[in-house]
C-alpha cells in the first residue's frame, strides 16, 4: 500500500472491487478523514476501464444529494486515477440483510423512499446508476439513513454524447437487472426502479424475486417470468405496498413508476397508512380522555347521589315507621280505654260488638281481647275466643312506653306490629289489648321512595354522563387537530398550520403551534441556503487545491460533506467489466440466448 495518493495521506486499505481498491484516507489540510478509491494496476491502462471509473467520477461528482455518497475530488497520480469521497463506517444493506436483522416493515418503507428520492435526484440530472443493488447501498450506523455509492457503470443521458455502455452491451448484478438491461437495450431511470423494486421485494420477504441454478436460467426469469405474490411470502404486508413493488417489477417499463419522485409519494401514502394502523391500534390500548372525564363525573355524580338517597330513604322510612307506632300505639291504647268497663262487668256481647267495630272502620290485621286470665273474649277471629293467649311475646321488641309493648313479628305470612296495652280500671289490670297493625302499607311507601330516588338518581347520572362527554369531546377534538399538526412537525412538513380559530386557551395553543412551524420552516429555508454557500465554497477551495484533470461536465450542487467511514466491501461489482473472461462470456451468451428466445 503506497503510504499517499496526491496529498492524501492512507491509512489502511479498506475494501477492493473488480475495478478499484478503496483506502482510508486523511487529507491534512481540512482535517478530514476520507475514502480514496484508486484504479487498479492492471486496469488503468485499459481504456474501457479506465473510462468507466471516470465516468463514475464524473456522473457521482454532479450529485450532492443526502442518500448518495458524495465525491469530492478526482484526480490523477503515478499510481492512477483516484476518485476522493466520504469516508462511511457502517453495514451494506446485502451485509443488513444476510445477518437476517429484524427489519419492519415501516423500516423498509422509509429506505424506499430514501432510496427512490435519491435515483430521482440523479435521474433528474441524466445520471442512471444502473447497478442498484444491496452491496452498493450502505447504511452508515445513524438512524435509517441510507447512501447510495458506486456509480462505477452509471450513464450519463446528455444529447450528443457518444455511450461506452452502449446499447448491446450487458452491465449490471444479474439478479437485480431489469428486463431491458438483460436484454443489452437501452435503459433509463425506470430501470434503476426496476432495481429497487427487486430489493423492496427481498426486504419484505427475506427472499429474491428471480432465483436460478444457472445464470442463462436466472436471466430468462428476469425477461419472462413473474415473482411470487409477496403475500404468498409474507402475509402481514398491506396490499398498497404489494401493489408498489408488483409496479416496480413490471416486464414493461411504461407500466413501472416513471420517476423516483412518483415512487416516493406512492410509498409516503404507505407510511401514511401503516402510521394510521399503529396510531388506531394505540389508541385502542388506551383509555380516551372523553372517556375517563365522563366515567370519573359519573361515578363521583353516582356516589353522591347514591349516599344522599340512602340517607333521605332511611330518614324517611324512619319517619313512616316512628309514625306508624306512635299511632299504633294510641289507637291500643283508646281501645282499651273504651273496652274497660265492658270487660269489668263481663259484657262480652258488647266487646265483641267494640271489636267488630274497631275492624269494619280500621285497617288493622287482628284485634283481641281478653280478661285478667289470658282468656280471649273477643277476636276478629271468632274461633280463637274462649282460648287462653300465651304469655310469651313471639317477636322482637321494638319500644315499651306508657305500659304498651310494642314488637315486630310475622301473622299469617305479612310482617306486622303488635301492640300489647292492660286494661286498667281503678289501677288494676283486669285484661288486655292485643293489636296488630300491617307493615304492607309503610313498605309499599318506602319502595315508592326508593324507585322515584333511583329514578332520579338515573336522570342525574345520565345527565351528567351526557354533559361530561360532549364537554370531554369538546376538549379532545382540538388535541387531536394539534396531535395531528405536531405529526406533521416530526415527519418535517414545516408548512402546515392549523386553520381553526378558537376564542380559548386553545386556541392561544393553535396560535403558538403556527408561529413555531413558521419558525422552523424560515430556519430550514435558512439552513439549505447555508449549507448550498458553505459546499459550493468548499468545492471551489478543493478544486482549486488538487486541480483534477477530469472536470464535472456541471457545476457541483452544495450539501453538506459528511465526516463518516465506509464499510469494508467490495464496491465495483460489475458484470461485463470482471476480471474473469469466463463469466463475461456466459454473460454474453446468455443475453444472446434471451434475444433468440
Amino acid at each position: 500500500m503506497p503510504e499517499s495518493i496526491g496529498r492524501f495521506q492512507l491509512v489502511e486499505e479498506v475494501g477492493e472491487g473488480a475495478m478499484s481498491i478503496v483506502y482510508k484516507a486523511f487529507d491534512p489540510e481540512i482535517n478530514r478523514p476520507l475514502a480514496i478509491k484508486l484504479l487498479r494496476g492492471e486496469c488503468a491502462v485499459d481504456p474501457e476501464y479506465r473510462y468507466r471509473f471516470l465516468q463514475e467520477a464524473k456522473a457521482a461528482g454532479k450529485l450532492t444529494h443526502p442518500n448518495i455518497v458524495t465525491i469530492f475530488d478526482v484526480g490523477e497520480v503515478e499510481q492512477g486515477p483516484y476518485i476522493a469521497m466520504e469516508f462511511l463506517e457502517g453495514q451494506t444493506l446485502e451485509e443488513i440483510m444476510d445477518s437476517e436483522q429484524d427489519i419492519t416493515t415501516r423500516d423498509v418503507v422509509i429506505y424506499g423512499i430514501q432510496l427512490a428520492e435519491a435515483l430521482d435526484y440523479s435521474h433528474a440530472r441524466g445520471i442512471v446508476h444502473r447497478d442498484v443493488k444491496p452491496g452498493n447501498i450502505i447504511s452508515p450506523g445513524y438512524g435509517h439513513t441510507l447512501r447510495i455509492t458506486d456509480f462505477g457503470i452509471a450513464r450519463m443521458d446528455a444529447p450528443n454524447k457518444e455511450h461506452k455502455t452502449r446499447i448491446g452491451s450487458v452491465l449490471g448484478t444479474p439478479q437485480y437487472m431489469s428486463p431491458e438491461q438483460v436484454e443489452g437495450q437501452q435503459v433509463d431511470g425506470r430501470s434503476d426502479l426496476f432495481s429497487l423494486g427487486v430489493i423492496l421485494y427481498q426486504l419484505l420477504t427475506g427472499e429474491k424475486p428471480f432465483v436460478s441454478e444457472t445464470l442463462t436460467s436466472l436471466l430468462m426469469k428476469i425477461v419472462q417470468e413473474e415473482p411470487a405474490p409477496i403475500d404468498i411470502k409474507k402475509t402481514d404486508i398491506p396490499q398498497s405496498l404489494k401493489a408498489i413493488v408488483e409496479k416496480l417489477l413490471n416486464k414493461n417499463p411504461d407500466h413501472r413508476f416513471q420517476t423516483g419522485k412518483e415512487l416516493a409519494n406512492a410509498l409516503r401514502q404507505v407510511i401514511h397508512e401503516i402510521d394510521e394502523k399503529q396510531q388506531h391500534f394505540n389508541e385502542s390500548k388506551i383509555l380516551p380522555l372523553r372517556i375517563k372525564w365522563t366515567a370519573v363525573m359519573a361515578m363521583v355524580v353516582s356516589l353522591a347521589m347514591v349516599l344522599g338517597s340512602y340517607l333521605v330513604y332511611q330518614k324517611q322510612v324512619d319517619t313512616m315507621t316512628e309514625l306508624t307506632l306512635d299511632s299504633g300505639g294510641s289507637l291500643a291504647d283508646f281501645i282499651a280505654i273504651e273496652s274497660a268497663e265492658a270487660v269489668l262487668i263481663q259484657d262480652w256481647v258488647a266487646v265483641e260488638t267494640f271489636v267488630q267495630e274497631i275492624n269494619d272502620r280500621q285497617q288493622i290485621s287482628y284485634l283481641k281481647i281478653f280478661d285478667h286470665r289470658r282468656v280471649l273474649r273477643a277476636s276478629t277471629s271468632p274461633d280463637e275466643v274462649g282460648e287462653t293467649l300465651e304469655q310469651s311475646l313471639t317477636g322482637e321488641v321494638l319500644k315499651e312506653e306508657g305500659g304498651i309493648v310494642i314488637s315486630e313479628t310475622e301473622w299469617q305470612g305479612e310482617e306486622v306490629f303488635d301492640f300489647q296495652a292492660p286494661l286498667i280500671f281503678q289501677n288494676k289490670t283486669i285484661g288486655g289489648v292485643q293489636l296488630g297493625l300491617s307493615q304492607t302499607p309503610l313498605i309499599a311507601a318506602a319502595d315508592l321512595t326508593f324507585y322515584t330516588m333511583l329514578g332520579l338518581l338515573l336522570a342525574v347520572v345520565m345527565t351528567v354522563v351526557v354533559v361530561a362527554y360532549l364537554l370531554a369531546t369538546g376538549i379532545t377534538l382540538p388535541i387531536k387537530i394539534l396531535r395531528k399538526a405536531m405529526r406533521h412537525i416530526s415527519q418535517g412538513n414545516y408548512a402546515y398550520r392549523i386553520r381553526q380559530e378558537r376564542n380559548d386557551e386553545l386556541g392561544l395553543m393553535f396560535k403558538d403551534y403556527n408561529r413555531m412551524a413558521e419558525e422552523l420552516q424560515n430556519k430550514q429555508q435558512a439552513d439549505v441556503v447555508t449549507e448550498d454557500q458553505t459546499q459550493s465554497d468548499l468545492n471551489t477551495q478543493t478544486a482549486a487545491q488538487t486541480q483534477p484533470q477530469f472536470e464535472p461536465e456541471t457545476e457541483h450542487e452544495g450539501d453538506d460533506e459528511t465526516r463518516i467511514a465506509p464499510v469494508k466491501q467490495p464496491l465495483d461489482a460489475v458484470i461485463g467489466v470482471d476480471d474473469s473472461q469466463e463469466l463475461d462470456d456466459d454473460m454474453d451468451d446468455a443475453t444472446r440466448i434471451i434475444k433468440r428466445n
